[in-house]
């Protein structure tokens, strides 16, 4: 991930077990540099949505910001994008794979859901699965479609809540 070992609080260490900062979500591109780098690099986030019978449902997911935004894309008609048309509600967990201590819960609501045969803005669906392609990767078209057909979704999540856990105090 590239950060100092420093600038992240260790297991054993003092305050390795206290709760870091509940950060107002105003801009992403406002956290800490240690928080920013788990949204910057390919760590796998955890993405959980709401079943019909009010129990969480968590799969893995690739992720991209733009400061303001998280955007996630899926295959239209699985369970998770289901889940997303049905009930806005988000929350998505980034962990450091190098230090499980150090992670950061992002609590939001889905604002925009675009589908990839949308005539105006389908296209930012395909952009988005192939960035992420790139970003998760390093390849461009997303090599991993359903050679059956499968039909991108783009989901835009407007943070309502971010809690952050790890970074030293400075």
């Amino acid at each position: 991930m590239s950060l100092q070992i420093d600038d992240v609080i260790l297991p054993g260490n003092q305050k390795a077990f206290t709760v870091g900062t509940s950060t107002p979500a105003a801009s992403l591109s406002d956290l800490h540099p240690v928080f920013q780098a788990l949204l910057d690099k390919p760590v796998t986030a955890s993405v959980a949505t709401i079943n019909a019978d009010g129990l969480p449902q968590l799969t893995p997911n690739w992720c991209n910001h733009d400061g303001t935004y998280l955007y996630l894309n899926s295959v239209k008609g699985r369970l998770k994008d289901r889940n997303l048309r049905a009930r806005p509600h988000v929350t998505i967990m980034l962990v450091n794979p190098e230090n499980p201590y150090h992670w950061m819960t992002i609590y939001g609501t889905v604002e925009q859901i675009i589908d990839e045969d949308d005539p105006q803005q389908g296209h930012l669906a395909t952009e988005s699965i192939d960035a992420l392609a790139q970003k998760y990767l390093n390849t461009t078209p997303y090599p991993l479609r359903d050679p059956n057909g499968e039909l991108r979704v783009r989901y835009t999540v407007k943070p309502m809540r971010i809690i952050t856990f790890g970074a030293k105090e400075s």
